[in-house]
This record gives C-alpha cells, structure tokens and sequence, in this order.
C-alpha cells in the first residue's frame, strides 16, 4: 500500500512556491497532478511523506502562502486511491 500527502491550491503559483519552501526546509516534495476527485484545484498539487505532514503545515502557517484550498491524505491499495481530507 503507497500512503502520502497533498497539499492542494487553487493557483499553481502557489503550488509550486509550496513545493519549493518545504524543499528549501527539509521536507522533500514534489508537484504532480491533482487527482480528478479534488475539484477545487489549479490541477496540480504538492505531494509529500505523511511523516512530515505537521512540519508541512508549520512551514503553510509561518511563510503566508495564499490560496490554500486543503490538505488530503491518499492510500493507493492495489490501484483502489482513497482520498481523506485533513484539517489543519
């Protein structure tokens, strides 16, 4: 089973300015498509380790990036994709 997390946006500016301060900090991510079920997105999402999810959301609160729409947990379990949303 493949677990991680999206951080989705509804501006890809904003996306990929995510992606670049997790990286920057420690926390490896990288930009992929947003799955079609999310339809409150720019189309792309940050995709990251679920272990670094409290230090995602650190790095969200501190450095005002705007146009945050919601984080979600994914479980691919043999090509079945579950999608949770995650509070912050």
């Amino acid at each position: 089973m493949m677990e991680y997390c999206l951080a989705v946006f509804s501006i890809r500016t904003s996306t990929m300015q995510f992606s670049m301060l997790l990286n920057k900090n420690g926390v490896r991510s990288v930009v992929v498509e947003t799955p079609k079920a999310i339809s409150a997105s720019c189309g792309v999402s940050v995709r990251f380790d679920t272990r670094n999810l409290e230090r995602a959301k650190e790095i969200l609160r501190n450095n005002g990036i705007k146009n945050f729409v919601r984080f979600y947990f994914v479980s691919n379990y043999y090509g079945q994709v579950r999608l949770t949303p995650i509070g912050m």
